[in-house]
């Protein structure tokens, strides 16, 4: 009963958006918001806990490895920074006046392409969709509420262009568990993935020329280019590659000294802001740490599953673009189940290296869809840390953003359609 393991992440799931479903219809307001995600997921750990087969000890220790999950406690890290970054610049004014700095320059026809081109250009840098959200999210949701273009189409673009870099760049903890995993060349998946990708961003591009409303006539109000110093600050030890973790700190200290340059911002309202900010971060920090734990209590019934569903391929006598597309399928599967794309990556690069192999299929091809795939669905699933992070920073429903995250779907697409279309691998 390999399937049993992942009962508690589907009834998490069902639990979560069912309520949200079930509410809506009935009228509520604010629907998704009736049920906090940090609850919905006790009922999944405690049947979790019940399924996992071992003592109680065995047990803890699976539950607290997936809480401390390399990936899980960086994002709680750069959910804490994020939430302090942002509480601190919106206090000493930073994000007005850049918001008002970006629109003297920018019609508002191409805000969203800027938008996208911004956030995919920063992600490729940092390696990180996480830290390019937390950079551009907050900007995005102050476009928004001047009324440029929609909180929710702007907030699917920023994390639609953050995709793109966890997916693409070299120093991406997607790229390098697949690369690895797959026991393949670096250069040359790169070279494929980027192919895809940018077609997909390309089609991106169009389809947000069409999809912002140039109707609304914005005039742009007067602003502190003292104030736009954090933001290119951080941006521009994003863009030199800078560790996401040294570009949130520096950044967060550069806007205090910013803010007490201009109008003597103290320390104690630094402190004081950067508490606010923590404190806005802490369901989904919570969340995050939950979720972990709970994909390390489902994580015992993975080894085997991945062992039947290889012998499953080999029988069924598929040729190579089938082969493909299984193992798409597979990790996009993990990642729907998980929740991170690295550990569904982890999860299913035994499987997809063993049908590379029994089907001739070049190592990087095998990597670039174990990457691609698990960062289409993990850009669109409404309990992925990254959309659970846009949306907390604009204060909309997750489900509101998952719909219109034009580049993920694209990408999902495109790569379909490469691998079928593909005839060096018949």
């Amino acid at each position: 009963m390999i399937l049993l393991s992942f009962l508690p992440i589907l009834l998490f799931v069902a639990i979560y958006v069912g309520t949200g479903v079930y509410l809506s219809f009935m009228g509520v307001h604010n629907a998704f918001y009736q049920l906090s995600p940090t609850v919905a997921i006790i009922p999944a750990i405690a049947l979790g806990w019940i399924l996992h087969r071992g003592s109680t000890e065995r047990k803890m220790h699976a539950f607290l490895d997936g809480m401390r999950h390399p990936d899980i406690i960086t994002m709680c890290i750069i959910f804490l920074l994020a939430g302090a970054f942002s509480s601190v610049t919106n206090a000493i004014g930073s994000v007005d006046a850049t918001v008002n700095l970006a629109l003297s320059f920018i019609s508002p026809q191409f805000l969203l392409i800027g938008l996208f081109i911004t956030a995919a250009f920063i992600s490729f840098a940092i390696g990180t969709s996480m830290g390019t959200i937390a950079t551009i999210a907050p900007l995005a949701a102050c476009f928004a509420q001047q009324g440029v273009c929609s909180p929710i189409i702007s907030m699917a673009t920023v994390v639609g262009g953050a995709m793109f870099g966890d997916n693409l760049s070299i120093i991406s903890d997607t790229t390098i568990a697949a690369v690895m995993s797959q026991e393949a060349n670096m250069q040359s998946k790169l070279r494929l993935n980027a192919v895809v990708a940018f077609m997909a961003s390309f089609i991106t591009v169009v389809i947000l020329f069409f999809a912002q409303d140039s109707a609304f006539a914005l005039a742009p109000k007067a602003y502190s280019l003292l104030l736009v110093v954090p933001y290119l600050f951080l941006i521009g030890l994003a863009l030199m590659g800078t560790n996401v973790f040294i570009v949130l700190f520096f950044s967060l200290i550069c806007a205090g000294f910013i803010g007490y340059i201009d109008h003597g911002y103290t320390l104690f309202a630094l402190s004081a802001d950067m508490v606010k900010g923590f404190a806005s971060m802490h369901e989904i920090m919570l969340l995050s740490l939950m979720v972990g734990g709970l994909s390390g209590l489902a994580g015992q019934g993975s080894q085997a599953l991945t062992a039947r569903l290889s012998q499953w391929i080999s029988n069924i006598g598929g040729g190579k673009k089938v082969a493909q597309l299984v193992i798409a399928a597979i990790v996009s599967t993990f990642d729907l189940l998980l929740a991170n794309n690295t550990v569904a990556i982890v999860f299913s690069g035994d499987i997809a290296r063993d049908i590379a192999k029994r089907y001739q299929i070049p190592p990087h091809y095998s990597a670039a869809w174990l990457d691609i795939f698990s960062c289409v669905f993990q850009g669109i699933i409404p309990y992925g840390a990254q959309v659970l992070l846009a949306s907390s920073i604009a204060g909309i429903s997750p489900l509101m953003i998952m719909p219109h995250v034009y580049y993920c779907y694209v990408l999902g697409a495109v790569s379909v359609l490469y691998i079928v279309s593909n005839n060096q691998l018949k």
